[in-house]
């Protein structure tokens, strides 16, 4: 999830982001330019983690875990096929 908040972008990850959707959305906010960092908040069961960082760190991030499910979904689907 994305909020906005008087200049500065946030960013809440939890095992249920869709992380597709929030690459496009850095992307495209890399692409503007219109913020250099963002405070992204990773969330799970025994926590929180806050962390600042740049916009395009997280966004390359982000696409490699979307590159690793994808592959993994890729991996299942062979195993079943086979």
């Amino acid at each position: 999830m994305i909020s906005y908040d008087g200049g500065q972008l946030h960013v809440t990850l939890t095992r249920k982001t869709g992380l597709t959707r929030l690459l496009r959305l850095l992307e495209a906010e890399t692409a503007l330019g219109l913020h250099e960092t963002a405070t992204v908040i990773y969330k799970c069961r025994s926590g929180a983690l806050r962390q600042i960082m740049p916009i395009a760190a997280l966004a390359d991030m982000v696409r490699t875990e979307v590159e690793v499910k994808n592959n993994l979904r890729l991996e299942a689907a062979l195993k079943v096929g086979v």
